[in-house]
Formats: C-alpha cells, structure tokens, sequence
C-alpha cells in the first residue's frame, strides 16, 4: 500500500506540503476546521481589544496567528494539530491586568514588552531545538514547581472568567451558563464518555469539541435577547497594514533591556507548558502509530522546537502576540489521529487530515464578512469557553503531578503567587519551596 507520508518538498530539516499535490481534501476535516476552528480563533480578538486594538486589527491578528499555525504541519511537516500555548494565555492577561495595561487603550509600550517574550520564547526554543537541551530541562524541574506552574494557569483562567470579566459574562448570563455547562459536560464528564462508548450520536458529539455547546448557546443567546446579529455581505482584506505598524517592533521600536528581565519568568513558564504539549502530541501519535504501519511518521521533538521557532519569528516581526504559536491543539490532533489510525482508506495520510482542517479551512474566514459579523456578538463567550476549559484541562493535569504531600501544598501556594502576584514572584517562591520544603532528590 502506498503511503504519502515522504511525498513533499524537503528543505533543510522540514517538508512542505502543496495542498491538492501532497495533500489530499479531506471534505469533513475541511468543515470542522471552518467552523470549529474558526470560531476559538476569533477568542483572540477580545483579548486584542483588551490591549487596545481596534476590531478590525484583531481579526487581522487572528488572521496572521491563524496562518502561522497552519503552517506547523503544511510548510514545516509536523504531524501534530497545533495551536496557542493556550495554558499560558491567562497568565500572560493576568501580566498585563495587573499593571493596568489590559484596559482597551493602546499603549506601543504593551506590544514591546509583548515582542520582549516573543523574542525571548524564539530564541529559546531555537537554542533548545539545536542542542536537544529541551528534554533536559523539563527534567530537572521539580514537580512542585512544575504543577504550581500548570494549576497557576487554571488559577489564572477562572480568575479572570468569574472575576475580572465577570461584568461581561453577567452581560450574556444564561447562554454563557448554557456554553460553559455543555462544553465542560462533552470534554471532561466521565458519565458522557461512558454514554459515547456506546452511542455514535454521542461520540461523534464529544469529537466536535466546543462546537456543539457553542452552536447551542449562540441559539439560546439570540433567542434570549443577549446577542443581536448585524450580518453584512462581501469580503474583506484584514487591516495587516495596520496591525503592523501599531504593534510590530520594527513600526514601533524594539524593547527596552528591563523589558527582557520582565518578560523571562513569563516565557520559562510558556515553554514548561509547551513542552508538556509537546509530550502529549508524540504520546498520542506513538500509539496510534501501532495502527499505522503504512505510514511511518517522522516524530521529532528537536524539529519541533525549530519549526515553532519559526513560526514565532516571523509572528514577532508582523504582530509580536504572545503565545499563539505553540505546539498542540489537543482536541483537533485526538479527532484527527484517531481518524488516521482507522486506515488507510479512511484517511491515507495523517497530513490529508490536517492539511484540509487548517490551511483549507481557516484563511477563507479572515475575509468572509458574513462568518465575521456572525462571530462579533459571540467572540467573548469563544474567550471564556477557551479560557474555562484550558483551566478544566490545567487542573487536572496539575493536579496528578505531585507525588508528596509537600508536593501538593508547594504547587497550590506557587500557583497563588503566579495569579495574584506575579510570575517572577511565583518562580522564586516555587525554587524556595522545591529547595527547603520538598527537598531535592537525586535522579
């Protein structure tokens, strides 16, 4: 049996992918990357509003994060399902709440500091992705430190869902209760996934991620009088011109050196999180390989870290917006391999997969004024849902790092200090607890 895994162009320790040459359209891929996709993209825009862009900048941004994240597996190769180092997404609000710059006014000042953690994620990432130093690393972190790290971006998520944007959430109460309810019933209740195990109805329900309990509470929202639709026709170009010259360094200047000092407890924590997904991504694709023989694939972590190297690169020099361009979109990388591990004639290559879900799908919305005006009233409930599961998600994960008793209290008290201090402060404490609490063992 044939296989296309090796078809593409080689160009240094990557392979790209031309869609319809390398890669094959994929028709139910191509709709849930339309409007799954789609809709938890747009959760940036609020977020971009917040630091005081205007709308139309932050589709553009949107537009530009979502290109880059195409690019992971059709310009570089990998066979992963990227996205944000969405963990990391709240602590970094959280950064910025707590100096008053997440207000909706614009200040150059936020994108420096913001291209000071992009800069310093990208150079990281290249370093570690040429030495091979990554793994090392993540190794020698205690596990107090590194679940304080995870349960602080839980911390972060609810605080700023059921705290700092509580206004807007009680401005939609009933259908966010609906999304928030329905979403965390289809991704995290035991008793759903018993009941999928023996229902097609309700797996291919829990397979569709957010969509469902977001479709659902788009409907009730409307039908309640807490969203109105102002739908136009056309197309649009996003305003790119004018994202960059409103927030890349090289429109408004580099940062300064305290910014860098800022930025590294920030981008040590992103990349603690990132290489988690990382671990996840290959875990996933080594067991369904079993599955797979036909189609060897080329698991590398160290081409990883480089490939997302890039993608950070190019990000900062347009519009520095930290941290999008990670590793793992964990839900689309599970519906789309266990696809793939059905065989062969259910998806032939695990790239046709992912191909049809990012690049065929996700540019087109940029321009679409229809799917853009529908999503408008509803980009703050993508916001809370991306942020109330990404803090469902942290909490269990952290949660079953610790080993000791000590463990546990080290990680609750570090992840207090990381939310409501700051990630310098959480660092330093959590060395202090690892060091004189838990103690340091020798592996």
């Amino acid at each position: 049996m044939s296989t296309t895994t090796n078809k593409g162009l080689k160009w240094g320790p990557f392979t790209a992918r031309i869609p319809f040459i390398h890669i094959k359209f994929r028709g139910a891929e191509f709709f849930q990357g339309l409007v799954i996709a789609g809709a938890t993209a747009f959760a940036a825009v609020p977020i971009a509003m917040g630091l005081g862009l205007t709308f139309e900048e932050g589709v553009a941004l949107s537009f530009i994060a979502g290109t880059l994240i195409g690019a992971g597996p059709i310009f570089f190769g990998e066979p992963m399902a990227p996205g944000w180092v969405t963990p990391a997404v709240p602590i970094v609000i959280a950064a910025f709440a707590a100096k008053g710059q997440f207000n909706g006014v614009y200040d150059p000042e936020v994108f420096k500091l913001m291209a000071a953690m992009c800069i310093e994620f990208t150079l990281l990432l290249f370093i570690m992705g040429i030495t091979g130093w990554g793994k090392k690393l993540i190794q020698i972190i205690p596990n107090g430190l590194k679940a304080g790290i995870i349960l602080g971006a839980a911390l972060a998520a609810f605080y700023q869902v059921f705290i700092t944007d509580i206004d807007k959430l009680m401005m939609q109460p009933i259908s966010m209760i609906v999304a928030i309810s329905l979403c965390v019933i289809t991704t995290f209740s035991d008793p759903f996934k018993k009941l999928a195990l023996n229902n097609n109805f309700f797996k291919k329900l829990g397979s569709l991620g957010l969509l469902p309990g977001f479709v659902i509470a788009g409907i009730v929202a409307f039908l309640l009088n807490e969203v109105t639709f102002s739908i136009e026709w056309g197309f649009k170009i996003p305003e790119v011109v004018s994202l960059f010259n409103r927030t890349s360094p090289l429109a408004i200047g580099f940062p300064s050196l305290d910014m860098y000092l800022e930025a590294i407890p920030l981008v040590i924590i992103a990349y603690t999180l990132l290489f988690g997904d990382l671990i996840t991504a290959t875990e996933v694709l080594n067991d369904a390989q079993v599955k797979r023989p036909d189609e060897p694939l080329d698991v590398n972590v160290d081409r990883s870290h480089l490939s997302i190297a890039f993608r950070n690169f190019i990000g900062l020099l347009i519009n520095p917006f930290f941290p999008t361009q990670g590793a793992l979109w964990t839900g689309v990388h599970v519906v789309i391999v266990e696809r793939w591990k059905k065989g062969f004639k259910e998806m032939p290559s695990i790239f046709d997969g992912l191909g049809s879900y990012y690049l065929m799908a996700i540019p087109f919305l940029y321009v679409t004024l229809p799917f853009i005006t529908l999503m408008k009233p509803l980009m703050q409930m993508a916001l809370t849902l991306t942020l109330i599961l990404t803090g469902f998600a942290c909490s269990y994960v952290a949660m079953a790092i610790p080993k000791k008793n000590s463990e546990m209290a080290s990680a609750l008290l570090i992840a207090v200090f990381i939310t409501f201090f700051s990630a310098w402060v959480g660092l330093l404490i959590g060395i202090i607890l690892s060091i004189f609490v838990v103690g340091i063992e020798k592996k």
